[in-house]
């Protein structure tokens, strides 16, 4: 491969390699071509263009070489060419096809020719055999000067196949035949792969996303990386460490699959001590409020101190209590750093069909909020001295406290972590009920009188070890919640304290005899 001439520059802290480059120049031997195209990107000014190609080619090399693959990638006039080992074109176009800033991409089959004659031999050999049988369309796009349209190939190549076929069918063909012919190569394919769109990650600098493990943040997270942010990730744990697998469960999906070419880093806070911080002193109806903004303070220094320039929530208007608008008004107010909401018009099913769309829908599916910090009648209009004075009854060095228990690590050792993080409780989960054993049933009051287990007692979270502690150690206890969010924390807890303690589901309980 030729340099014809190279610049290396920094940006955001990635190290980018701009090539100009003489093509055709792939001629290696069991190699494959995979041609990409960019949308946004191509109608950039020059030296933007330049910029976002660049990143572009990095971050598909990047991606490709996370799988083990060796590839070379070449820009020509609004395309990329990918060259990759045959034996791995598939699991290529997997990675490239999740890269933003792709539009669609295509396996591809280079020829050189010197006349119109030439380009119809080698469709008639290639396709030959595919078109029998079948209604087929030729299709062709042509960048350079030739001695004939696009047109005049489509007809001529047309002409020449259509002895082998049931007919040429332009409107409903049973299969499309697509050529792009630049300069004397003509390169023949017949799928064109969608992409992920957008632009390339990095090209807009850095945001922090807040970030737990439901639906919609991760959502949030994966709008503004098609938008070419890169997304670092910050999360309040108020249930360790079950709360905190949740999140590096959805952060590995989200970031491993679609932060290509750059690795996050991942914050994770011991948010715990504001359980006891609420219940003590501050209204229950105004919970939510003051843990949210007390989240985005401490976000928006976190964000600060890496150069982010704001940070990304999740929000949807009105979904819950602290997403209206007087409470988004009231939350925000103070905050000296822009906060990017992507998801604040979409319905919830939106929200969820992007969640399967992104992969991150299966760990999502399982997490539930812990509930202690969230009370059963939320006020919906929280006004800016309202909140100001329920922040004032707080610990003035709360902030600061939170603050010097962030723990950091980056997306791509999660994995690690989580099983770090598992050992120990492996046998939380039970199946039945022990003879004997104390069920705890730590849902709301409402929700106990509907429906609970036969002799189960209903326990507030923040008085489950007092609870416990007068009942005796004695005892085998059985915690159920929702969705097993709480009654895994408290059991984790109750175990801590030298208490024999396990989780079980709630459909499990409800199927019992």
């Amino acid at each position: 491969m030729v340099r014809v001439g190279s610049a290396v520059i920094a940006l955001f802290g990635v190290e980018v390699d701009f090539y100009s480059l003489a093509f055709p120049l792939f001629d290696s031997y069991c190699m494959a071509l995979i041609l990409v195209r960019y949308g946004e990107v191509a109608i950039k000014g020059p030296g933007t263009r330049s910029m976002m190609e660049g990143l572009l080619m990095h971050n598909i090399l990047s991606g490709l070489r996370n799988i083990g693959i060796d590839a070379r990638v070449a820009r020509s006039q609004g395309r990329l060419f990918v060259e990759v080992p045959d034996d791995r074109v598939r699991d290529g176009i997997d990675v490239i096809s999740r890269v933003f800033g792709v539009k669609s991409l295509s396996p591809v089959k280079a020829y050189a020719f010197k006349d119109i004659n030439d380009i119809v031999g080698v469709a008639v050999k290639e396709w030959g055999d595919l078109v029998r049988g079948r209604r087929f369309a030729v299709r062709v796009h042509r960048v350079g000067s030739h001695g004939f349209t696009s047109l005049d190939v489509a007809k001529a190549v047309g002409a020449a196949l259509k002895p082998f076929s049931a007919g040429v069918d332009l409107e409903r063909p049973g299969i499309e035949l697509f050529i792009e012919i630049r300069s004397d190569q003509a390169y023949l394919f017949t799928e064109v792969i969608n992409g992920s769109g957008g632009l390339p990650l990095g090209s807009e600098g850095r945001l922090l996303a807040l970030i737990s493990g439901g639906f919609d943040s991760p959502v949030a997270a994966w709008f503004m990386m098609r938008r070419g942010s890169y997304i670092d990730a910050l999360f309040c744990s108020l249930a360790y460490p079950i709360d905190v697998v949740s999140f590096l469960r959805v952060s590995l999906t989200l970031f491993n699959k679609w932060s290509i070419g750059y690795d996050p880093q991942l914050f994770i806070i011991d948010c715990s001590s504001l359980i006891n911080e609420f219940r003590a002193k501050v209204n229950p109806r105004m919970w939510s409020v003051l843990f949210k903004r007390i989240l985005y303070e401490v976000a928006s220094r976190v964000a600060r101190s890496i150069g982010a320039l704001g940070l990304v929530t999740g929000e949807s208007l009105g979904q819950v209590s602290s997403q209206t608008l007087h409470n988004l008004m009231t939350i925000e107010h103070g905050i000296d750093l822009p906060i990017y909401r992507p998801l604040i018009g979409l319905d919830k099913d939106d929200i969820v069909d992007y969640a399967k769309k992104i992969g991150t829908y299966g760990e999502s599916m399982g997490t539930e909020e812990f509930c202690a910090l969230f009370s059963e009648r939320p006020r919906t209009k929280v006004s800016i001295n309202e909140l100001n004075n329920e922040l004032r009854k707080l610990d003035q060095g709360l902030i600061n406290n939170l603050l010097n228990s962030v723990v950091t690590l980056r997306a791509s050792s999660a994995i690690k972590v989580i099983d770090e993080l598992m050992l120990g409780v492996t046998d939380l989960e039970i199946d039945y009920v022990p003879n004997n054993a104390v069920v705890i049933d730590l849902r709301s009051r409402g929700e106990y009188e509907l429906w609970h287990y036969p002799g189960a007692i209903n326990v507030d979270v923040d008085k489950l070890v007092n609870t416990a502690e007068s009942l005796g150690k004695d005892r085998t206890y059985v915690l159920y919640c929702s969705r097993g969010l709480s009654s895994r924390w408290g059991a984790i807890e109750l175990r801590r304290l030298g208490f024999r303690a396990f989780s079980i589901d709630i459909n499990r309980l409800r199927r019992s005899p």
